[in-house]
């Protein structure tokens, strides 16, 4: 695959092991690498080697098929993200808290970084009200409840807006890296995330 997850950078991607999932697979590996509305189905059957009735054995339509990767994609990211944190950080809530930005900083300084899919799929369907866009948009906001609830556990006062806060940084450290491709995005969030921290325990 030409575009990596954060989960495929640590070799962490079971290998596809059925049509449904092949089909999957190079969905996600041309949405990421040309844009979702610039592959057609078309050329994704032809990469897998399969005809339009073996796709709509398995989906409902091309919509469907973004959608069930963008959740597949979500799914890896998140059980990479939750174990590389703990390898990094432990269990300490302030440590998870500011590894999330260490995390991050792997992800985008690996040689094989492309950008983030969510983001992409966010502008590419832009409407709120869009189920793509609902199901790229999530993704974000379960980070922020996992932030918040991390933060309570850290004793921050106010773990909602905090984690509001803090989620900003950590969406902004993205954008950032995937817009302007400054790799030290990361970093540079993480100072700001500790004088947060420090201010909201103070």
């Amino acid at each position: 695959m030409s575009e990596k997850t954060a989960a495929e950078l640590f070799n962490e991607i079971p290998p596809p092991t059925s049509t449904r999932e092949r089909i999957l697979y190079t969905a996600l590996d041309q949405f990421h690498a040309e844009g979702f509305h610039a592959v057609g189905l078309d050329r994704i059957l032809s990469l897998v080697g399969v005809t339009k009735t073996t796709f709509y054995n398995h989906f409902d339509s091309r919509d469907s098929l973004i959608r069930e990767a963008l959740q597949l994609r979500d799914a890896w990211d998140a059980q990479h993200f939750e174990r590389r944190l703990k390898a990094l950080a432990g269990y300490d809530p302030q440590a998870l808290l500011l590894g999330m930005f260490d995390v991050l900083d792997e992800w985008f300084t690996h040689e094989a970084y492309r950008g983030c899919i969510f983001l992409h799929a966010c502008a590419e369907f832009p409407s709120h009200q869009d189920p793509i866009h609902k199901i790229a948009a999530e993704h974000y906001l379960v980070s922020e409840r996992t932030i918040a609830e991390i933060a309570a556990a850290a004793k921050v006062p106010d773990p909602a807006a905090f984690a509001r806060q803090w989620s900003i940084l950590v969406q902004g450290a993205i954008t950032q890296r995937m817009i302007t491709g400054f790799d030290g995005a990361a970093r540079v969030a993480r100072s700001v995330a500790e004088a947060l921290m420090e201010r909201a325990l103070a």
